[in-house]
């Protein structure tokens, strides 16, 4: 690591990044803990035969069982970030109040594995893509298929359902509408029988056009007046106000964190949270969270070694709780 600036004789002032907070990602993600006495941990769907039936007297009632339906086994992988820096640097940097340019590097750590999480989504009409360090990054489900596909297959019969919107459409009410649909006709279990789940999130991208959109969908009144005004629109029934929470991912990005203007205008509706078998069903699996290791120093160069590192794994089991429309407008 050089910093010129910071070893010349001039006094300057500086202004530090500060990278946006994107934790929000996370609610879409279950947490799990990994055991250690492997390198990879299974999740499975499990289904019930349904319905009962009129039992004849004298009779056996009728046999109904349950069985595996598509598992998912998210792999460990370890991320490490290492700034090493010169004595006289950080004597420097300490000068200057910018001695956590150096010694923050557990942020590192969390940055990427928050990056992971929102390529995943966003990236997730694709089986893969080539993350910042040139690893191929699954992004399929249990079926095989990729996150988002409009053909993805149930297990025990030769339907199929799309976690796709037909034609892609812009947010709107109607068009949330299709979302909403989706919950209701198309997330079945691998029997095709229908599961109760329901819709509790908006996920849009950070642009300006998405967010306000978002909020006029969610958050709109129709009283008899406006500010003295009268409302042509009063009484008017807002279905949607405050039926959703809103969340703002920024899966608009590359693997290497830079805009993908390509992918801002997609919307995601979710039911996540709760009971993972009635909700979107990713995971986030933590072998080592993020820990900072004892600074070493190498005191014959005097430089300082500051290391971060985290063991963890990211799949989805299944496509069932989230749809997307690939929205360009």
């Amino acid at each position: 690591m050089t910093t010129p600036a910071i070893q010349s004789l001039v006094k300057q002032s500086f202004v530090t990044e500060v990278m946006r907070p994107a934790s929000a990602v996370r609610k879409l993600f279950h947490k799990e803990q990994g055991s250690w006495e492997n390198d990879r941990k299974r999740i499975q769907e499990m289904d019930r035969e349904r319905f009962a039936e009129t039992k004849v007297e004298g009779q056996d009632s009728a046999q109904r069982g349950i069985s595996q339906g598509y598992y998912k086994e998210i792999v460990r992988k370890t991320i490490s970030v290492e700034r090493l820096i010169s004595g006289e640097q950080f004597k420097a940097l300490t000068a200057h109040k910018l001695s956590q340019m150096a010694t923050q590097v557990g942020a590192d750590v969390v940055d990427k594995i928050e990056l992971d999480m929102r390529n995943f989504i966003g990236l997730g009409d694709a089986t893969s893509y080539t993350d910042n360090g040139g690893f191929t990054i699954d992004t399929t489900v249990g079926d095989g298929f990729a996150l988002f596909y409009t053909a993805h297959t149930l297990k025990n019969v030769a339907d199929t359902y799309s976690n796709v919107l037909t034609g892609n459409p812009p947010l709107s009410e109607d068009s949330m509408e299709d979302g909403e649909d989706f919950f209701n006709y198309s997330v079945r279990d691998n029997n095709n029988q229908p599961i109760a789940m329901s819709p509790n999130t908006l996920i849009t991208s950070n642009k300006a056009q998405m967010k306000n959109r978002a909020k006029r969908l969610l958050r709109s009144l129709s009283p008899e007046t406006i500010n003295g005004t009268s409302n042509d629109n009063a009484g008017v029934v807002n279905v949607y106000k405050d039926k959703y929470e809103h969340l703002v991912v920024d899966f608009d990005q590359t693997a290497f964190g830079v805009p993908n203007t390509s992918l801002s205008f997609y919307w995601f509706l979710a039911c996540i949270g709760g009971m993972p078998e009635s909700s979107f069903q990713a995971y986030y699996v933590s072998w080592l969270s993020p820990e900072t290791a004892p600074v070493e120093v190498d005191q014959s160069a005097w430089t300082l070694s500051f290391v971060a590192r985290a063991c963890y794994g990211i799949g989805a089991v299944s496509g069932k709780g989230i749809v997307v429309a690939k929205a360009t407008a």
